[in-house]
């Protein structure tokens, strides 16, 4: 008796329906113990790669800000007097503008692209393409440079410094979610929260800068 092939399944979709769903697999970015973070801004320091990359991931890492975020940084949207970074809605995933209180770490970082200002506008701009952003590969690059690369991704600085945050401080879980420009609560708690929650987050930044610096 021959054995073949059938393009179909006698079974029916019942025997699926009988099944239990197989669960998502997430994919999780790799990231630094916040222990580790220090250290690694001051091999990202020590490096020699160029200013605007070195730059653009300290301050990526101070301010927990998505990569995107801060490559396409303008200076039209750094008020550094009130150390505010507001960026507009149409940068943002959640398509609405997010205020980044800057810590004075933060600060220090900004005045000193200035020296590698092109006239473009951009915060970090591209030492290859005049005019032009960091390109998008550039911090990966980084830290392969350094040996992070194994160990963490650039996202990835956003999970340490969550995590720091919940170990670490007592700042409240609303203000340690909106700092990453996370959504808080359901949409009826959401359309009753009028603040940001910008003092909050303030002060939760300028702890984080000051952990990860007091030996760098």
């Amino acid at each position: 008796m021959g054995y073949g092939f059938i393009e179909y399944n006698p079974a029916g979709e019942a025997i699926d329906g009988a099944l239990p769903p197989m669960p998502r697999v997430k994919n999780h970015f790799r990231s630094l113990p916040y222990q580790d973070c220090t250290a690694a801004l001051d091999a990202i320091e020590s490096s020699r790669v160029s200013m605007g990359s070195k730059l653009c991931l300290r301050f990526i890492i101070l301010t927990a800000a998505r990569y995107g975020e801060a490559r396409y940084s303008d200076w039209s949207e750094i008020d550094m007097a009130a150390h505010l970074w507001t960026i507009p809605p149409s940068r943002m995933k959640m398509e609405r503008p997010h205020r980044v209180p800057l810590s004075n770490a933060a600060i220090e970082v900004l005045e000193r692209p200035r020296s590698i200002d092109d006239g473009s506008g951009w915060v970090f701009p591209s030492p290859l393409r005049p005019g032009a952003p960091l390109s998008e590969n550039t911090l990966t690059d980084v830290l392969k440079r350094v040996g992070l690369h194994d160990r963490a991704t650039v996202h990835g600085f956003r999970y340490s410094f969550r995590v720091w945050a919940a170990e670490c401080t007592s700042a409240s879980h609303a203000a340690m979610e909106l700092s990453l420009a996370h959504t808080v609560g359901s949409s009826v708690e959401r359309a009753y929260m009028r603040s940001d929650l910008l003092e909050q987050r303030r002060t939760l930044m300028q702890q984080w800068a000051d952990f990860l610096t007091m030996t760098s």
